[in-house]
């Protein structure tokens, strides 16, 4: 990922995650990584997560900008953006509603790469299902928009089938803390240190296992739509 596309154009990357912490789990390193390169990266969250309750905690009630405070802290100080866009957690739908507030802010944000949850992770959260269809169903309308991501979900037995790997070594430790941010979420074993580095070394181990011996992590996607794109050798650049 380079900051400037063959077209000229900055690359700008948008993540659009259902509930605080999604993006942390899905993409951060990706994220980051574009970021490093000269990408514009926003994430787009769209609920508030208000009904996520802690297990730590279970019975207190969480208030409706707790978590949206806890991703404020979890991206403070990478120039990535976060929009919220406030919606209730737990019913989400992908209706003419969702889709329609998706389009707008990959229009609005001149997307050039989505990031979004998996569409073949059936037993995954019904928000992140609604949420993956909604952003497909809006890319396919936005013109800038030439590849799209889908990230490995942390439900088991889910039928998520990577093809696209990130190696994202230099940004696991930020992962770790960027995570730890969300401590309304205290107890949940898939935001833990362990759990992180694991899923940064299993698509590896599958993908690019040479690399994972080596040492190097990785961010795991499937797509569903890749553009390959590439930019003229400087001997042919025109005046």
């Amino acid at each position: 990922m380079s900051r400037i596309a063959s077209d000229g154009s900055v690359e700008r990357v948008v993540a659009v995650v259902a509930h605080p912490d999604d993006a942390e789990l899905l993409c951060y390193g990706t994220l980051r990584k574009a970021r490093e390169a000269g990408a514009v990266v926003s994430v787009v969250v769209v609920t508030r997560g208000a009904n996520g309750v802690s297990i730590a905690d279970s019975g207190r009630q969480l208030a409706e900008d707790e978590r949206e405070k806890e991703v404020t802290a979890a991206w403070s100080d990478t120039g990535i953006d976060v929009v919220f866009l406030h919606l209730t957690d737990g019913g989400l739908v992908a209706d003419l509603h969702l889709i329609s507030l998706v389009e707008a802010q990959l229009n609005r944000l001149q997307c050039t790469m989505l990031i979004t949850h998996s569409l073949r992770a059936a037993n995954d959260h019904q928000d992140h299902l609604a949420v993956a269809m909604a952003a497909a169903n809006a890319a396919t309308r936005v013109p800038t928009c030439h590849t799209v991501l889908h990230g490995e979900p942390h439900a088991p037995r889910s039928g998520f089938s990577p093809t696209v790997v990130v190696d994202v070594t230099d940004f696991v430790d930020d992962k770790v803390r960027a995570l730890d941010a969300h401590h309304s979420q205290g107890g949940r074993w898939y935001l833990t240190e362990s759990y992180t580095r694991h899923r940064a070394a299993q698509a590896g181990w599958a993908l690019r296992p040479a690399a994972t011996a080596a040492g190097r992590a990785f961010e795991a996607f499937e797509t569903t739509l890749l553009t390959l794109t590439f930019a003229p050798a400087r001997e042919d650049a025109r005046p």
